[in-house]
């Protein structure tokens, strides 16, 4: 409990929300307000050229994804499966936690593809009362650290050792509301879903801690990768990300989405896997099972193999 307490706390009162609420009350008054004073004509015009702008935005990152060819040039390599990012000022990273297998799956998939760097920072994004799964965030970080642990410099004070970034990198973790809770009615399904949304904007766009654009200038400002596994609030956050790209608000470069279907999902796509392909928002989808591609030829799905599912042990 004591680690999950230092990847939370210092985060502090997350009051971030209220001003996005403010934010959305201002914007309402100025519709309103609109509404009652400009014609018709000009309402409608408003309206076409802003979901005009909004479509285009949405075709242009489109076409910004990766080509299948990339990805299957990569996963045909013997080593390294991955390019190399040691060099750059920053590598990171976001996974969305759902629960139960989805924990599993995701940890399982860090835990088999963990490549030491000092520059990467990871972040896990954890539903409001899923204290199994930062438990297990835990666990798993631990054993990275402990396993690339450097010994002491006797130079440097205990405070300066402590300093250090080692191999394992950074991480945190941050808490947002459930999208839709288990048995929760769909009527009230895109209230909680907004409220989901409010908090992404703010794990999206904060830095780390220990990454301050003080000594990192904005090398951490934006996640360069978001990876969700199929959790309902997954998609929320990769649809908030790609609204802040539609708008300029981060980099066409950063917030790149990676959605993996989960291993259980061998004949058919999962709710989560079916809205990511028919909006288009993932810059890869990734499928453990060559079944899937069958059954959705030329819908750009990129087979990875058994990335998520648990190793055998040997013997």
């Amino acid at each position: 409990m004591e680690q999950i307490r230092e990847m939370l706390h210092e985060f502090g009162p997350d009051r971030f929300a209220t001003y996005v609420y403010a934010g959305l009350g201002g914007i309402a008054v100025v519709s309103v307000v609109a509404f009652f004073l400009l014609s018709w004509s000009w309402i409608v015009a408003i309206i076409n050229v802003f979901l005009g702008f909004v479509v285009w935005r949405h075709l242009t990152l489109q076409s910004s994804h990766p080509p299948l060819s990339t990805g299957r040039r990569w996963i045909s390599r013997r080593e390294p499966r991955v390019p190399n990012t040691s060099n750059l000022p920053a590598v990171y990273y976001l996974y969305i936690l759902g629960s139960g297998g989805h924990t599993s799956e995701m940890l399982e998939t860090i835990r088999r593809k963990f490549i030491p760097q000092t520059n990467a920072h990871r972040r896990y994004l954890v539903s409001h009362g899923d204290d199994d799964s930062l438990r297990r965030v835990a666990q798993l970080e631990t054993r990275i650290f402990n396993c690339l642990r450097p010994s002491p410099n006797p130079d440097l004070t205990p405070a300066q050792n402590e300093e250090i970034i080692t191999p394992a990198g950074t991480h945190d973790a941050f808490l947002i509301p459930r999208a839709r809770r288990v048995h929760q009615p769909l009527l009230t399904a895109p209230f909680s879903s907004l409220r989901t949304a409010i908090h992404a904007i703010n794990a999206l766009t904060r830095e780390p801690n220990d990454r301050p654009a003080s000594r990192y200038h904005a090398h951490f400002k934006y996640p360069h990768v978001i990876i969700t596994n199929g959790p309902a609030t997954g998609f929320i956050v990769c649809l908030v990300a790609h609204l802040l790209k539609i708008f300029y608000l981060a980099p066409q470069n950063r917030l790149k989405m990676v959605y993996i279907e989960s291993w259980a999902r061998s004949r058919s796509l999962s709710l989560t896997g079916r809205l990511f392909l028919w909006t288009g928002l993932a810059d890869s989808f990734c499928v453990q099972h060559e079944g899937l591609l069958k059954r959705y030829p030329g819908r750009g799905l990129l087979f990875v193999g058994k990335v998520a599912a648990r190793l055998a042990p040997p013997g």
